[in-house]
């Protein structure tokens, strides 16, 4: 998340936004930080006016985005952290094949290298 934020010229650190749900941080694109972990059921999200954010501008990053079923934009690219040992993990980066090869090509990354579409 620091990386994403330095990216867009985020001037202040971010925080995860585990109690408020939604924090958004102004820079070069505006990102929105999202944690959905207190959420127990997806029909809760419409109240939030989730779907004003996640369809406006910006950029928005959603922890726990499995949570927000159907409200999910179809072409939301996914990150997953997949334990591969004890003390490592790997970025796994799923989505529409464009994007996904887009950021491939952003971060330097090889394909195979936990990149996919999907």
């Amino acid at each position: 998340m620091r990386g994403l934020a330095r990216g867009l010229d985020i001037p202040r650190g971010v925080k995860s936004p585990t109690f408020a749900l939604h924090l958004p941080h102004p820079g070069r694109l505006l990102l929105h930080h999202l944690d959905l972990y207190r959420i127990g059921d997806p029909r809760e999200l419409p109240e939030l006016g989730l779907e004003e954010i996640l369809a406006g501008d910006g950029v928005s990053v959603v922890e726990w985005g499995d949570r927000l079923g159907d409200l999910a934009p179809p072409g939301a690219v996914r990150v997953y952290l997949e334990e591969t040992g004890p003390t490592s993990r790997r970025l796994v980066v799923r989505g529409p094949a464009a994007a996904v090869a887009r950021l491939a090509r952003a971060v330097g990354a090889a394909p195979g290298e936990g990149l996919g579409e999907g």
